[in-house]
């Protein structure tokens, strides 16, 4: 198959365009990406797979430092199903699995240590009369260590990335 030269140009301007915006420039948004910029002055990148199955999610410090990179999978409705948990060195920390009740509310998140695969926190959420999920409730399982406390949140996202009020409320 022949590549027509225009086809080469347009990745390498949208490349170019992405790296003349400002690191702060967390209005930029494309169909495969965002871009958040969270309370403590950290950020996260949401980036779509190629297959459409999958998310990931790259998080940096106030001080531009890789903290964790985070690989969802996604179930047929585009659920989230579970995700692995790597540190800013890119060891592999912990396996996450995500349940949901027949009504398609996410219930309750189950994180594994990846070396021992040992269950060591539960996240569980409730939903009141809306259908707002709640803060969850942590359960943590095993001594705390470094790592269990540096991801002591919730892995699933408040809201998908890519849902259409995302976008509306991150602009």
């Amino acid at each position: 198959m022949k590549t027509t030269p225009l086809l080469l140009i347009i990745p390498l301007l949208m490349t170019a365009g992405a790296l003349a915006a400002s690191q702060d420039d967390f209005n930029v948004q494309t169909a495969s990406s965002r871009m958040v910029k969270h309370e403590d002055g950290s950020r996260s990148y949401f980036e779509k797979t190629g297959d459409g199955k999958g998310m990931k999610k790259t998080t940096y410090n106030i001080h531009n430092v890789l903290v964790s990179v985070t690989l969802y999978k996604r179930g047929p409705f585009g659920e989230l199903r579970s995700c692995l948990i790597f540190d800013g060195q890119k060891n592999e920390l912990f396996f996450v699995r995500y349940g949901y009740d027949s009504n398609a509310n996410l219930r309750e998140e189950q994180m594994f240590d990846s070396k021992s695969k040992e269950l060591v926190r539960r996240f569980l959420y409730t939903y009141d009369d809306m259908g707002n999920r709640s803060k969850p409730v942590c359960i943590t399982l095993v001594k705390s260590t470094k790592d269990i406390e540096t991801h002591a949140v919730p892995t699933a996202p408040e809201k998908d990335p890519f849902a259409d009020d995302f976008k509306k409320k991150n602009k």
